[in-house]
């Protein structure tokens, strides 16, 4: 499996697609130009800052996949976007979960696990 680069106006409806499975949604102005997707399998993202960090975001996978299909297809973006973000010049990808799962795959990268919990605050600034 090879992760080509998210196109919004190609896979834009792929993605939000399988957002709303988990009661989510997204509109193309909110995903960066860095994304990568497995058509029909996955996409994730980088947001870069004005910083040295970026993180990690917007991971998901098409719902119904075959498990392993799903794990291949997740760690296949999941390294494209390590590849991207060191070649970008970031020195460190920060990404934010509560799914024990996914601490677990992000440690077979070399991420190193921040105990506690998280809460998620947002702020539109525009109507």
């Amino acid at each position: 499996m090879t992760p080509i680069r998210f196109v919004p106006e190609l896979h834009f409806e792929q993605l939000r697609s399988w957002l709303q499975v988990w009661n989510e949604d997204m509109v193309p102005e909110a995903l960066p130009k860095t994304g990568f997707i497995i058509p029909g399998k996955c996409a994730g993202f980088v947001y870069s800052t004005d910083s040295s960090l970026a993180f990690l975001e917007t991971l998901v996978a098409a719902p119904g996949l075959d498990k392993e299909v799903r794990s291949q297809a997740v760690d296949a973006i999941v390294a494209a976007l390590i590849e991207e973000t060191r070649k970008l010049g970031f020195k460190m990808l920060v990404g934010y979960t509560n799914l024990d799962a996914v601490v677990k795959r992000s440690e077979r990268f070399g991420f190193q696990y921040v105990a506690g919990g998280f809460h998620t605050v947002v702020l539109p600034l525009q109507p």
